[in-house]
């Protein structure tokens, strides 16, 4: 792989990136989208403004990006909009290099030394570790949830404890592994400890600091107003209040073991997922829960970033959300998120 002026880009060959395990991960596509909304300004409702069909190439730096920052984008599972998110990674081509690998070949890149090759992890996987095994007596299909292998677990504990890549999650990226990943030095499953929440909107979420949760609760399509809550922070830099149109869930939020940076006016409660249009009723009995959408913890040590918004085309293509986005990723990559991080371990695996 070459930079946009022809020389070649250090350990970012195709061969050097996938290794045994090319055939399985999947290469980025398309490039970036014009902004139609300015800075901070909200959309209409339904996504008024955002941009759908383009697929002009005009202008852009580079399908996959030139920058330095090197990003390992992750999926599993939820099907979505890959042309318009992957044209919103492509905006950011002048400040990163990316490439785009799916569950399960994703999890071959937890080896530190098959990670070497990247400076960010972005995962936007749901339902990671899940196995389907066959269809059910209503039509809905049955599903296992084996543990994640030995090599699995002992690659992600040495890669957080390395402490030299950064993590970034949004959306839907709360509900991988939220079932079958041993627990930590808590006794919680360590992988819901290293997110900070967990996530699962047809199962109840075991075992959360002791505590059982009914089904999570979603509700696509809902207009809100994002706060910043920490405006200090570099990830929050030249973001201001914003709205959005996307979609809150209802779910346990570990807010004791995060630093908040955003919170949302949509107030999370059963009532208010009850029978929403295009969305998922929250489970009887499931207590209020937290307005959180953006925060940063560590694990082990390594820098942590979770962005609740991210559903669709309105959040992507919404400056707010990209400049955030953008903000994440450069600031886990850096010297200074790595020192915080270390400075502010958190131990996370037996």
């Amino acid at each position: 792989m070459t930079d946009h002026k022809g020389s070649p880009i250090k350990g970012l060959s195709r061969r050097t990136l996938f290794g045994g395990v090319a055939a399985a991960a999947a290469l980025p596509i398309v490039a970036k989208a014009q902004t139609t909304a300015g800075a901070n300004e909200p959309l209409g409702p339904r996504g008024t403004g955002a941009p759908i069909n383009s697929t002009g190439t005009q202008g852009l730096p580079q399908q996959g990006g030139y920058g330095p920052i090197r990003v390992l984008f992750i999926s599993s599972y939820h099907a979505f909009d890959r042309e318009n998110l992957f044209r919103m990674l492509d905006t950011f081509g002048e400040e990163i290099t990316w490439c785009h690998v799916e569950h399960p070949a994703a999890e071959y890149f937890f080896d530190p030394a098959l990670a070497e090759d990247f400076d960010v992890f972005l995962f936007y996987d749901a339902f990671a570790g899940r196995k389907m095994t066959g269809m059910g007596p209503n039509g809905r299909s049955t599903y296992d949830y084996p543990p994640p292998s030995e090599k699995l677990q002992a690659d992600l504990k040495q890669l957080l404890t390395n402490g030299d890549k950064g993590f970034v999650l949004f959306h839907h990226a709360l509900a991988s592994w939220v079932h079958s990943w041993p627990a930590g030095v808590n006794g919680t499953n360590a992988y819901i400890e290293m997110m900070g929440a967990a996530a699962d909107w047809g199962l109840g979420v075991k075992n959360v600091r002791g505590k059982d949760y009914p089904k999570s609760g979603y509700r696509q399509g809902t207009e809100q107003r994002i706060t910043v809550v920490d405006t200090a922070h570099p990830i929050t830099e030249g973001v201001g209040d914003f709205d959005i149109v996307d979609e809150p869930y209802l779910c346990p939020i570990l807010e004791d073991s995060v630093h908040p940076l955003l919170r949302t006016d949509f107030e999370p409660t059963v009532e208010k997922f009850a029978h929403a249009p295009n969305g998922a009723n929250a489970g009887e009995g499931h207590p209020p829960g937290s307005n959180l959408a953006g925060w940063v913890k560590t694990a082990e040590n390594t820098p942590v970033v979770y962005i609740q918004p991210g559903h669709d085309n309105n959040a992507w293509s919404h400056p707010s959300f990209r400049r955030l986005m953008l903000n994440a990723i450069k600031w886990s990559a850096s010297p200074e998120a790595k020192e915080w991080a270390r400075a502010n371990a958190t131990r996370i695996f037996v």
